[in-house]
């Protein structure tokens, strides 16, 4: 039994449900918690009193507007109660950081290792994991787990994973999770957006990945919307758009099959499309915005192909699609209002989602991520800290 069941374990009933209830309502009153739970107020005073020599909450002193005399205090969950940490394995390379539950990072650092999978790989990360703990001074009583995300292009098959969860845990005695780069992003998505319930993420990188959202929650089922095919095999047909055949009329995906999204949708097909040549997607966005007759033909093409491949996934699953990866690191509101305006095109009578409250009444079939630069990090180390918060709120 880990750490965190038995700190939970030392709380009567009523401690663990005032608990819950401050987690759920972040700075919440001692009135408000004896109305909600119908308790006492000696009685939420004693809990309270006993969350916070325990370390569960904090106080926030006269945080709370009042009508008149004294402010009331508010109480929130002590963040700094759950430290996680979390890995990025890419190009040899590991980077480290150290989040509590609201993501928030402390320590960053990052080291060279051998190249994924060699013999030496996983005993080096786990050193390197090890020593990251000791140089950051990290409090390992609060300490809850470390997340290990693999950039997609790795071949993360269930062997390798088993080997590095299993030397990681050899040298340190905490939870280990290990996923794939588009599950780290999704769960962070989660975190940034608290509302986001179920969703489908694209991640448009120069090669592409996927993720589902369900309930609040990244689901750990292979998803590969990145090799949905757009266009058929018979490049004569009709329903090929003339743009597309002149494109990829000879290329292949890499799973063996001709028109997937990810000859048409990653940053590399944008990049090299039309004979355009643009090291960056961030060169080729300023061509195309200072325009350049070339890119914003090529861009347009590219939109369509992106809105083709949003309008076929959610003819399957009516979610919302969050767009993520180098490609949408660039996009404004604009190019926002153009995509879902050509996936609207596809299907005018499409089912549209359920209003998401960062696109209170516009159509929010497609909205963008945060493209945080250590948003993968922060996510492989966020889903260490939500399976502390679900311990705490399922005690």
């Amino acid at each position: 039994m880990n750490a965190q069941r038995l700190n939970s374990k030392r709380l009567s009933h009523t401690e663990h449900e005032v608990l819950r209830t401050i987690i759920m309502h972040e700075g919440i009153s001692r009135a408000q918690l004896a109305h909600q739970l119908d308790l006492s107020m000696p009685t939420i005073a004693s809990a309270l009193k006993r969350l916070h020599e325990l370390r569960y909450v904090t106080q926030l002193r006269g945080a709370l507007d009042s009508t008149g005399g004294r402010r009331s205090d508010a109480y929130a969950f002590a963040y700094s109660r759950c430290i996680c940490v979390g890995v990025l394995v890419r190009k040899g390379t590991a980077h480290l950081v150290s989040t509590n539950l609201r993501g928030d990072v402390g320590a960053h650092h990052s080291v060279s290792l051998d190249s994924f999978g060699a013999s030496d790989f996983y005993d080096g990360l786990a050193l390197a994991i090890e020593s990251f703990i000791d140089s950051s001074q990290i409090d390992t009583r609060h300490l809850r787990g470390i997340g290990v995300t693999v950039a997609s292009h790795a071949a993360l098959d269930e062997q390798s994973e088993s080997r590095l969860r299993m030397t990681i845990e050899s040298r340190l005695s905490y939870p280990v999770r290990i996923m794939r780069e588009p599950f780290a992003l999704a769960a962070a998505e989660t975190l940034f957006n608290p509302t986001i319930t179920d969703a489908l993420c694209l991640y448009l990188n120069a090669t592409m990945s996927s993720a589902f959202i369900r309930n609040g929650r990244y689901m750990r089922t292979p998803v590969f919307a990145e090799h949905t095919r757009l266009y058929p095999t018979d490049t004569s047909s009709a329903t090929l758009t003339a743009s597309a055949s002149s494109r990829n009329s000879s290329q292949w995906c890499e799973c063996g099959h001709y028109g997937c999204a990810q000859l048409y949708c990653s940053s590399q097909s944008l990049l090299t499309a039309s004979g355009i040549h643009d090291t960056h997607v961030r060169e080729f966005i300023d061509h195309m915005r200072d325009g350049d007759y070339t890119h914003a033909k090529v861009f347009s093409t590219y939109m369509d192909s992106l809105a083709l491949l949003i309008h076929n996934i959610q003819m399957i699953v009516n979610v919302p699609v969050i767009l993520g990866g180098d490609v949408a690191r660039y996009l404004d509101s604009s190019d926002l209002s153009d995509i879902r305006s050509r996936v609207r095109s596809l299907a005018p009578r499409i089912l549209t989602p359920a209003p998401d409250k960062r696109t209170s009444g516009h159509d929010n079939t497609v909205f963008k991520s945060h493209c945080t630069p250590d948003q993968a990090i922060i996510g492989a180390a966020y889903v260490l800290a939500q399976d502390y918060l679900d311990s705490l709120l399922s005690a």
